[in-house]
């Protein structure tokens, strides 16, 4: 697998970065509440940006990507930690995984979430179905990713989505056995002169922690 990543990863937290996952946490702690039963997967973790904010206050959280150099900055962020920081913000039973979603296949995650990694995928119908089949029931799939836009947001790199109709994509999560709970867009993104809408979306394969 190629790793798309791998010269990026060292200088990944940007301020646009940390500002955008601490924007993404922001508006999951308006929905969810993230206790300490729950265990948690973060689907394309990168450097833990959003990932390292949720571990102290759950159970413990399963930090998956693809990239291997993103798992590097990732670990060598914890290792960077000190005894006692790191006991309070990574819990023993926490996992590190260099892989795609289809390396976890344990039915025991509360909740899952994804900040700007679901347009990566090429197959997202798929990976949908697998997230489904690792949801407890009652359990949160999030996702926070871009609208569908003219592919400017990469600079002409090529990835599978240029962001997502929101409609079509909540189908696919139907399709998946996973109800949409709600949706809305939440932040613009402005990036080299130009302003992209973000959206949050919170599916649940049965009722769970959401605030009305």
């Amino acid at each position: 697998m190629v790793d798309y990543f791998k010269d990026k990863a060292k200088e990944w937290d940007s301020p646009m970065k940390i500002d955008m996952a601490d924007k993404f946490v922001s508006e999951m702690f308006k929905s969810i509440n993230f206790t300490n039963n729950l265990k948690v997967l973060e689907l394309g973790c990168g450097t833990g940006l959003a990932g390292l904010q949720i571990a102290p206050l759950v159970k413990s959280i399963v930090f998956l990507d693809s990239s291997t150099q993103m798992i590097e900055v990732l670990k060598e962020k914890i290792e960077g930690l000190t005894l006692k920081e790191r006991s309070s913000a990574i819990k023993d039973s926490s996992t590190i995984i260099n892989g795609t979603i289809d390396k976890y296949t344990t039915p025991d995650i509360d909740v899952i979430f994804s900040l700007m990694a679901i347009h990566h995928i090429e197959n997202t119908q798929k990976t949908f179905e697998h997230i489904s089949s690792i949801l407890k029931p009652g359990g949160l799939f999030v996702i926070g990713d871009l609208k569908e836009e003219d592919g400017s947001f990469h600079g002409g790199e090529y990835v599978p989505h240029n962001g997502f109709n929101v409609q079509q994509l909540a189908q696919q999560l139907e399709n998946s056995d996973l109800e949409v709970v709600k949706t809305y867009t939440y932040n613009n993104l402005s990036k080299n002169g130009t302003d992209y809408e973000q959206f949050i979306l919170i599916s649940k394969k049965a009722q769970n922690d959401i605030k009305s």
